[in-house]
């Protein structure tokens, strides 16, 4: 995977004590180069997000210390966008397939961010020391999450004001946002390609009303690996 001067670690056949120097030194390394101190917690402003998604949250952005069921890989994408433009750090854990090229379209500054895309059996444990350091980790959906897991990150998040993106189902979950709808533009008389796709993404709360946005993306090259559809 080309991440441009996206840092990349991945995870080896290493005794727990490796892999604890492995994350003592990455946390290290990120605190020496963090522009502010995330130790505002729960209090702290919105995390920013882009403008396309703003519409999806009651208060403009990601709430600090909170928990997102994401079911799109390209809306966790685009929600990193804006806190490493504002010099956030931001990590991505256990998603071998992460797009460069769609962190790039989306305006992620590669500068500011961190891949581990192969944690194997430890990527809530890479999470939860990425999360001392990082405004907001995206965790992959293929590692396993306990209740009691679940409830020590949570813990954790609302210590420090990072936010997690879980790609897939987490207990409690702020939100569940997910890509509703999609309609393709630019196919001529059977032939040509698709130069843009109008989505509509969905917001589903704690027992309050959906909340929706629509946008589009242009100039896709690749829409089809790039653009994913969920049932909601």
């Amino acid at each position: 995977m080309k991440t441009g001067a996206a840092r990349a670690w991945d995870a080896v056949d290493a005794s727990a004590s490796s892999r604890a120097d492995v994350l003592a030194e990455l946390s290290g390394r990120i605190r020496s180069m963090q522009r502010s101190t995330l130790g505002a917690g729960s209090e702290a402003p919105v995390v920013p997000v882009a403008s396309e998604l703003v519409g999806l949250f009651p208060h403009g952005g990601l709430k600090p210390g909170g928990v997102y069921e994401v079911l799109s890989p390209l809306l966790a994408t685009m929600l990193l966008s804006a806190a490493t433009r504002r010099g956030d750090w931001v990590a991505v854990v256990g998603m071998p397939d992460f797009s460069a090229a769609a962190a790039m379209a989306a305006g992620v500054d590669f500068e500011r961010l961190i891949v581990v895309p192969h944690p194997g059996d430890q990527g809530m444990r890479v999470s939860a020391a990425l999360a001392d350091v990082m405004s907001v980790v995206v965790l992959g959906d293929a590692a396993a999450v306990s209740a009691g897991e679940a409830q020590r990150l949570e813990a954790r998040l609302r210590r420090t004001g990072s936010v997690m993106l879980r790609l897939g189902e987490w207990p409690g979950a702020e939100d569940r946002l997910a890509i509703s709808e999609r309609r393709w533009s630019g196919l001529r008389a059977g032939h040509g390609h698709l130069a843009a796709c109008r989505i509509t993404a969905t917001a589903r709360g704690r027992g309050g009303t959906p909340r929706r946005v629509s946008f589009t993306l242009s100039e896709m090259s690749d829409p089809p690996g790039v653009i994913e559809h969920s049932d909601e």
